[in-house]
């Protein structure tokens, strides 16, 4: 680990609240180290896709899952990378219902020197799972990102 825990946590709240689908969404960081990621979005009336039934929009998820997978990136790389998405694949496995806040964890499974794999689950209450994915994300190379991002996101000087 190569920042202690609270330092992870206020760099992934820094980054997503300056991410304008994070800020819409609410989204907030729970829980983070180098390993894993906890995000919530809490419940809100325009989150609702399928009125009649009171069911969360089904972006809604895929963007929780995506913020949460790219950015336990951010904190496994030894310093800040730009990783777009490659692939992600989502396994819809109930719906998620009105008046209850979304969680999602996501974490680090592989390293290499191309691709980050991660995987992500998304859940109402605990144990009960709305949304598995996987998801791959691409490492253009710490040379290709300004080394201000670290200070920017953790804190810490180039």
């Amino acid at each position: 680990m190569r920042f202690p825990k609270a330092q992870y946590l206020a760099g992934m709240q820094r980054f997503i609240s300056v991410l304008p689908h994070c800020q819409i969404l609410q989204m907030s960081a729970l829980e983070a180290d180098d390993q894993h990621v906890v995000f919530t979005v809490p419940f809100a009336e325009h989150l609702i896709g399928n009125a009649r039934k009171q069911l969360i929009h089904s972006g809604v998820i895929s963007t929780l899952l995506d913020t949460a997978c790219g950015s336990v990136v951010v904190c496994a790389l030894p310093r800040f990378e730009m990783c777009p998405t490659l692939d992600l694949r989502i396994d819809h496995l109930r719906p998620a219902v009105a008046n209850k806040a979304l969680y999602c964890e996501a974490r680090v499974i592989k390293i290499t020197p191309q691709i980050v794999f991660t995987e992500g689950e998304v859940y109402q209450d605990k144990g009960l799972p709305v949304a598995r994915a996987v998801a791959n994300f691409m490492r253009l190379g710490a040379d290709k990102t300004p080394v201000e991002m670290d200070a920017a996101v953790f804190g810490v000087e180039p």
